[in-house]
């Protein structure tokens, strides 16, 4: 029998990209449950099937283990809080969430990319989760764009695009938020401490360009979600900021690696610098990232 760490292994599951949906079902006494899922996969057009992995530990397992129906909303990328909401067990999620119901009186999100309802079709026990196959009865969808969850933390590919789309042509540079083991990568400085940067190339865009640089450090680097895109006010000239994995290598002799506790006491180059560092920091500990736009001193968190 083969041993592994759960841990590793629910790490590199969650390597592998996935939309957001919430899950919902009535109780035979009339409760409204739900719970967020990433675990949702189209099976059949013919006929139309989709399923679903409800976990043995989830409060109401047993409701969807008995659900005549049930319904699937694709959130959209500006539902992170319909997100997080129907992935915590505590109080009434569907008093903080506006939402409609279906022909079978069905929760449904609203707002959402897309919507399924769906009669039990097949259930399948499958280790600590039920497969829930649905027969898709009636569904709607839009043009917006979905929301993303990768490693942890969720992504938006409308940001991701529009931030990729300032940097083409406007950023002067390009810079990186490493992280290797729960620390992150410095560069020490005469007049402090920042981040690994690098002129974005005439040729290509921001993310071609810190890939490019990132080879040249000689590690095992992985580019994840742009995590600022702002102006700097004494240039006139836009920087992103990309959050970086990096599983090996060596690092260059100005560099080391800092620990998320000790990065406050650290004097960075700059107050943009520090600003970023801490933002950082504080969505590291709280497991959302989000996306900053703006300039040095003032822009929007998305």
């Amino acid at each position: 029998m083969s041993t592994y760490d759960p841990r590793a292994l629910r790490d590199a599951f969650g390597s592998f990209m996935t939309g957001v949906t919430v899950v919902t079902a009535v109780s035979k006494t009339g409760e409204k449950v739900g719970f967020t899922a990433n675990s949702f996969t189209s099976i059949s057009m013919d006929p139309p099937l989709l399923m679903v992995c409800p976990a043995n530990k989830l409060s109401s397992f047993d409701v969807f283990e008995q659900c005549d129906h049930f319904s699937v909303s694709v959130l959209a990328e500006d539902q992170q809080h319909a997100s997080n909401t129907f992935a915590s067990s505590k109080g009434d999620r569907f008093s903080e969430v506006e939402c409609s119901a279906d022909e079978f009186g069905t929760p449904l999100i609203e707002g959402a990319v897309a919507h399924f309802s769906c009669s039990a079709f097949h259930k399948i026990p499958a280790g600590d989760h039920l497969m829930l196959v649905g027969k898709v009865e009636s569904f709607s969808s839009n043009d917006k764009l979905g929301l993303g969850y990768a490693k942890g933390g969720y992504f938006s590919l409308g940001m991701e695009h529009k931030a990729e789309d300032m940097a083409h042509g406007k950023c002067a540079s390009v810079g990186a938020l490493i992280e290797s083991a729960g620390n992150l990568l410095v560069q020490k400085t005469d007049s402090g401490y920042t981040l690994p940067v690098v002129d974005i190339s005439q040729n290509e865009g921001s993310r071609a360009s810190l890939a490019r640089y990132l080879t040249t450090l000689g590690g095992d680097f992985e580019i994840s979600q742009v995590f600022s895109v702002y102006e700097k006010a004494t240039t006139n000239n836009f920087v992103a900021f990309y959050r970086v994995d990096c599983s090996s290598g060596s690092i260059p002799s100005d560099c080391e690696y800092v620990s998320l506790d000790a990065l406050s006491t650290l004097p960075f180059i700059s107050s943009d610098l520090t600003a970023m560092v801490k933002r950082f920091v504080t969505e590291k500990q709280n497991g959302v990232f989000k996306l900053y736009f703006g300039n040095e001193v003032e822009g929007d968190v998305r």
